[in-house]
């Protein structure tokens, strides 16, 4: 007897888009959704309380006004989410085996390039790298100024901050075997126009 196969349907396929209205209570001016996780927690942005309806408590946040949340820090997130005129449209997907919670996980995974996993990965650690700082073992460039670049580590340090789950992610540039290179869970505020 042969078992038939069935095919796994990709998380994109299962994404909702939903309007996020205002909390119960006319005038209350609170938003029917409360939100955890994001990038400074080593998770994707998602939903913890959704009262006012729209959204299903657990499911991982990949817009909100139509703009990419995926890799912001939970600040970012609520600031996106408190800037948009009411009701809000967000699109949610729920957690299964291919995207959960987990940020590090994904950003781990290798996914063909240019296919749909992968420029979520880019998009992700676009908006990733907007306030952190990445770690390299490699010794500075000419101009380039650690803290503001690169916080430039030796290999000990490195890997003391891989081991103790510091970096989203991590690896080796380009097959070196010293220089390693790696996504601190340390966040910059943005930079002023202008400043240096």
């Amino acid at each position: 007897m042969s078992k038939a196969t069935v095919k796994k349907l990709h998380w994109r396929s299962k994404v909702q888009e939903s309007f996020v209205p205002l909390g119960a209570g006319a005038g209350s001016g609170e938003l029917g959704l409360a939100i955890g996780g994001g990038a400074d927690y080593g998770e994707f942005p998602f939903v913890t309380a959704a009262p006012g309806g729209g959204a299903t408590v657990g499911d991982i946040i990949l817009e909100i006004g139509g703009t990419p949340v995926l890799g912001m820090t939970l600040g970012d997130v609520r600031g996106v989410l408190n800037s948009c005129p009411h009701p809000i449209r967000i699109k949610t997907v729920f957690p299964g085996s291919s995207l959960c919670k987990d940020l590090r996980l994904y950003l781990s995974k290798c996914f063909t390039p240019g296919s749909m996993d992968s420029q979520l990965q880019q998009l992700i650690r676009e908006n990733l790298y907007l306030r952190a700082v990445p770690c390299t073992t490699r010794q500075p460039r000419d101009g380039e100024i650690s803290g503001v670049d690169y916080n430039f580590v030796s290999i000990e340090e490195f890997f003391s901050l891989e081991e103790s789950g510091a970096l989203l992610e991590s690896g080796k540039f380009k097959g070196t075997e010293t220089n390693h290179r790696g996504g601190k869970l340390v966040y910059r505020p943005f930079k002023k126009a202008g400043s240096m």
